[in-house]
């Protein structure tokens, strides 16, 4: 093979490794925010359960 076959191959190589890594990010992000809406709600509910018992 020539040089500019290793060239190709590895530009190839690089170009899919970097698109795995952008899934695995997209994926561990699309994980965070659904915890990070879990939490925001348990807050929510919680101001919403001070302030019952503050008017009380």
């Amino acid at each position: 093979m020539s040089g500019f076959t290793y060239l190709a191959i590895a530009y190839i190589a690089a170009i899919v490794i970097l698109f795995i890594y952008l899934t695995v990010i997209a994926l561990r992000m699309r994980g965070v925010q659904a915890e990070l809406a879990v939490v925001e709600e348990l807050v929510r509910e919680q101001q919403e359960r001070e302030e019952k018992e503050a008017g009380n």
